[in-house]
């Protein structure tokens, strides 16, 4: 492996899990518009077979690889050491936003190319669309974990004030611990004097 790709891909471990599943997710769909949608024979015979890019779905393909590539060049940017194309406050809900997007269009075209095979008995739905659900599906549901974690940091944020002592503390200097029993008291002499009737 090349010296240069060794510290892409340390970087890319470092992320926090949750956002590399989701790029894989992101990367997944994107590799499965290029993969095969549909196929079979058409009206004259000849076996065709029709990747997102074409077919009747191609400006939907286009739109969904175009979202894809969008999720994950908002990670892999500011990694390579790129200027940061979204902040970080909105960075989260867009990838949301772009994931659910992506799923839409990958439904709709799921839908357009039932109606062809319906239609055309010899044309069958291929595997690279599901490719692309899966991934497009991954993408979202890790997308809104991340979401659903920034708006946690966000109120604990503001009521954590780091000049102020931390919670435990505050507990303890509020509420002392309650002082020790105190000893028990000392038993009485015994008599020992012997017991003469």
């Amino acid at each position: 492996m090349s010296p240069m790709a060794m510290p892409f891909i340390q970087r890319i471990r470092s992320l926090e899990l949750e956002e590399q599943i989701l790029d894989i997710g992101a990367f997944v769909a994107l590799i499965g518009v290029f993969l095969p949608w549909i196929g079979g024979q058409i009206l004259g015979g000849e076996n065709v077979t029709y990747a997102g890019f074409g077919f009747y779905t191609a400006f939907i393909g286009i739109a969904i690889a175009l979202l894809h590539l969008f999720i994950l060049l908002i990670t892999i940017i500011p990694i390579t050491g790129g200027p940061v194309l979204i902040r970080k406050r909105y960075r989260e809900l867009v990838r949301f936003i772009c994931s659910i997007q992506a799923t839409i269009l990958v439904l709709a075209a799921l839908s357009v190319l039932t109606k062809v095979t319906l239609a055309f008995s010899r044309m069958e739905i291929r595997f690279g669309i599901y490719v692309v659900l899966i991934g497009s599906l991954v993408t979202v549901l890790y997308s809104f974990l991340r979401v659903q974690e920034q708006r946690r940091s966000q109120v604990q944020d503001i009521f954590y004030h780091p000049e102020q002592p931390s919670v435990s503390k505050t507990r303890e200097e509020n509420y002392p611990k309650p002082p020790a029993p105190p000893p028990p008291p000392a038993p009485e002499p015994e008599d020992h004097r012997i017991y003469t009737p």
